[in-house]
C-alpha cells in the first residue's frame, strides 16, 4: 500500500513539474515576441527617419501615410499627404509639410507617420 501511494504521489509531482515546464515556457514565448515586436517597431521607425532625411536632403516630394492619435482612436483609416517635408526649426520631431494640391503648410509628427515614398522629381538623381 505504501508503494501505491509513492506512485500517485510521484505522478501529481511529474504532472506539476510538467504544468511549471509549460507556464515557463509559455511566458518566455510571450517576452520573446513582445521583444522582437519592439525591435521591429523600432526598425520601422528608423528606415522612417531615414527617408524623412533623404527627403529632405535632395528636396523630393513624398506621399506619406498619416494617422495622428485623434485619428487613431476614432477610426482604423490614414490620412494621405503629398507635398515637399521640412525639417521644423526648432522642435526636429515635428515636420512641415507643404501640400502639392493647394499650398497649404501643415505641421505634422515625424512618430505619427505610418508609411513615406519618395517621388525622385530631379532627373538628374537616380
Amino acid at each position: 500500500m505504501v508503494s501505491s501511494n509513492r506512485s500517485v504521489d510521484s505522478e501529481s509531482e511529474n504532472s506539476v513539474k510538467k504544468f511549471t515546464r509549460f507556464i515557463s515556457r509559455s511566458s518566455q514565448r510571450f517576452f520573446a515576441s513582445f521583444i522582437d515586436e519592439e525591435s521591429e517597431k523600432e526598425k520601422q521607425s528608423n528606415r522612417i527617419l531615414q527617408q524623412i532625411n533623404q527627403a529632405i536632403t535632395q528636396k523630393s516630394i513624398v506621399v506619406i501615410q498619416y494617422r495622428d492619435d485623434l485619428q487613431e482612436k476614432a477610426a482604423n483609416r490614414f490620412e494621405t499627404l503629398v507635398g515637399r517635408i521640412y525639417q521644423h526649426a526648432t522642435n526636429p520631431d515635428s515636420l512641415v509639410i507643404k501640400l502639392q494640391k493647394d499650398n497649404q503648410v501643415r505641421m505634422i509628427s515625424a512618430k505619427n507617420i505610418k508609411k513615406i515614398s519618395i517621388i525622385r522629381n530631379n532627373p538628374n538623381l537616380k
